[in-house]
């Protein structure tokens, strides 16, 4: 029948094929409008607009380090994101409290620690830790510890926001060890 010998695509495969064209073409490939004549020329990344805090997640580097080239540990840094339930990314804090707090100890098991030091920073205050990424918005401190009392061999480090209504969030502790 062919004179080549190259077969012929069937019916069944080029029909298909424009289904799916059509199928990819209706869909708009993922793309979402918020109706017609709606923010046009606008594109968001994500909903950042001020949202309450409804949870915070705390990440601490895994060792203490030396910050003024005197001998010892005596800092530390640390990233928190701050969560909204119905946004998938973290969101800004722009009012309220985020405070970080360190223990010496291990604060996952003992709830009666004491803090050691705690660093306090208003919604006024965290603008200039700000970063965005990927991943949505955090905030990164590099913090300096008092050292006018030796180190134990762990300290927890753990963070508290405090909305404007006086409603205290808490981030699970982390506790890192301390080499000699």
């Amino acid at each position: 029948m062919f004179s080549d010998g190259r077969c012929k695509p069937s019916v069944s495969i080029c029909s298909g094929l424009v289904v799916c064209l059509v199928w990819i073409g209706i869909t708009g490939v993922g793309c979402r409008t918020d109706g017609f004549d709606v923010n046009l020329g606008r594109i968001r990344a994500f909903n950042s607009e001020k949202k309450s805090v409804d949870s915070i997640r705390l990440f601490t580097s895994s060792a203490l380090f030396n910050l003024d080239g005197e001998p010892g540990s005596d800092g530390f840094s640390a990233r928190v994101f701050a969560v909204h339930n119905s946004i998938a990314k973290p969101i800004q804090i722009t009012e309220g409290t985020l405070e970080i707090i360190i223990y010496d100890g291990d604060a996952n098991r003992d709830r009666s620690l004491k803090p050691r030091q705690v660093w306090s920073f208003s919604g006024t205050d965290l603008p200039r830790y700000l970063r965005q990424t990927s991943v949505g918005f955090s905030y990164d401190f590099t913090l300096k510890i008092d050292n006018s009392k030796p180190l134990p061999g762990k300290v927890s480090i753990g963070a508290k926001y405090t909305s404007p209504e006086g409603v205290s969030i808490f981030a699970k502790t982390v506790s890192i060890a301390i080499e000699p």
